[in-house]
């Protein structure tokens, strides 16, 4: 079977702790053509010291460097310095099963596909060390059809073809981005905008069974990521704007009428999960006065997005969509009270709320 080039980017902000378990995960591959970019996005701690050195020991590892400016533009900048046939994006604390590459590459050549996706598992460390399973994520390979952009918004949904809508788990064509200039539009909630323009341009996506990305929880540790930090209004306010693009992107190839249902579905799931209300209402005891306005005024601004399609959504968020609209009516009367509305929902009647620590 031929070989090519495989360019693996990963971003790196303040990452010290865990490169050394990414690099290992990377140099181990049994897959034996690899382009390695390790992206410093202005690292404080000692992360480029670390980089320097494992370039110097492994030949395929290069280290690039930058003023910060997020996760985004780090991994644009692995694509502009990418010389590999295929590319893999891989974040700086998480790692790879030792077969992720040869695996993909093989799927890639069999089946000429623009996107192999695979399955994760997220992952946080106990304080012994050993690592606690939270979700995993596969794909069935039987189950895809033709229609990618739908499969693309069918996350969050029963459907069996969702495609996860992270760029993580996933093998791309170089030529796929190039050609029809894909990149990352934001620095966060970047993912989504770049991975509905791939699919909407590829021919052919496939999928491999099996979990091949450990993706790394690190909000137990002192630490949270961009995913799991908690509410803050300009981090919502990057998420409606990822949800814009995408709106546009579809208006502007003229497929709009097309996904329009499937597109508020989707939004819809997603203003629950990233807008601000899991994290004010469902993991939070209280909202502050200052976070609740501001969610509420987000929602508000973009409520025109915010439909009732709720049909195929996982129970958790479909119930959730008629919540948000009378919380949005109640929030024209008064915030307070649609604070009050959601708080006394999620404490009397969701019946699903997270343990501690969840």
């Amino acid at each position: 079977m031929p070989s090519p080039l495989v360019t693996v980017i990963i971003p790196v902000y303040n990452l010290a702790p865990y490169l050394e378990t990414t690099i290992q995960s990377l140099v181990g591959q049994t897959y034996p053509n690899t382009e390695l970019l390790f992206v410093n996005d202005g690292s404080t701690d000692n992360s480029a010291e670390i980089l320097k050195a494992a370039a110097e020991k492994y030949p395929n590892i290069r280290s690039l460097h930058q003023e910060n400016a997020g996760q985004g533009a780090a991994r644009n900048n692995g694509l502009d310095n990418a010389t590999g046939e295929f590319v893999l994006f891989l974040d700086g604390d998480d790692w790879l099963d030792p077969v992720t590459l040869e695996r993909a590459v093989e799927a890639a050549l069999k089946e000429n596909a623009d996107i192999v996706c695979f399955g994760y598992k997220s992952v946080k460390k106990q304080a012994d060390g050993k690592l606690e399973e939270l979700y995993k994520f596969e794909y069935d390979p039987a189950v895809f059809h033709e229609d990618l952009v739908s499969c693309f918004l069918a996350e969050n949904t029963v459907r069996k073809d969702a495609v996860n809508t992270a760029t993580l788990g996933k093998l791309y064509k170089r030529s796929l981005i190039e050609t029809h200039h894909i990149r990352f539009r934001q620095r966060i909630f970047e993912d989504s905008p770049f991975m509905l323009e791939a699919v909407y341009h590829a021919t052919r996506l496939t999928c491999i069974s099996g979990y091949f990305y450990y993706y790394l929880q690190r909000g137990t540790e002192g630490e949270a990521s961009t995913m799991n930090s908690g509410f803050r209004a300009d981090k919502v306010a990057l998420f409606y704007q990822a949800d814009q693009q995408m709106k546009s992107f579809l208006l502007s190839k003229g497929v709009w009428s097309r996904y329009r249902n499937d597109f508020s579905r989707y939004h819809n799931a997603r203003v629950i999960i990233y807008g601000g209300y899991f994290e004010l209402y469902r993991y939070s005891h209280a909202a502050t006065k200052e976070a609740y306005r501001a969610f509420i005024k987000l929602l508000q601004k973009h409520s025109a997005d915010l439909g009732w399609e709720r049909a195929s959504l996982f129970k958790t968020y479909r119930k959730r969509v008629p919540v948000l609209h009378i919380g949005l009516f109640l929030s024209r009367i008064s915030p307070r009270l649609a604070d009050r509305y959601f708080r006394t929902y999620e404490k009397k009647y969701a019946f699903d709320r997270p343990s501690s620590g969840n």
